[in-house]
């Protein structure tokens, strides 16, 4: 009984996902566009008559930089199921931590290495 809540909660969040995507489907746009299902990504054909294309090295940097973020945030997801086990020295660890995170954060940003425009 104590799970009640969210299992509920679960029921009504799975319920308004199918009902929208149902809604969407019954109302939607019928008519297919020739683009609509060709695969791109920021304008960029996918494909290329050459076997050997070059891509722009800059795509395959910025993912490893949104993918390296992404991983130090979920040790702070870890950390906060600890605070209270940890103490003090576990806060200072995690502000040392989010220091560090921040100064690569802002000299990838003052380098440009966040930049859409690669």
């Amino acid at each position: 009984m104590e799970y009640l809540g969210i299992l509920i909660f679960f029921l009504v969040a799975l319920f308004i996902g199918f009902a929208f995507a149902f809604l969407n489907d019954l109302l939607g746009p019928k008519a297919k566009d020739k683009l609509e299902d060709y695969p791109y990504e920021c304008g960029v054909p996918l494909y290329d008559p050459e076997a050997r294309g070059n891509f722009n090295q800059g795509y395959y940097l910025l993912g490893l930089l949104l993918i390296l973020f992404d991983i130090e945030v979920a040790y702070l997801f870890a950390w906060a199921v600890v605070f209270k086990d940890v103490g003090t020295q576990g806060l200072i660890g995690a502000l040392l931590f989010i220091v560090i995170l921040t100064v690569g954060f802002l000299y990838e940003w003052k380098k440009g290495g966040l930049d859409w425009q690669l």
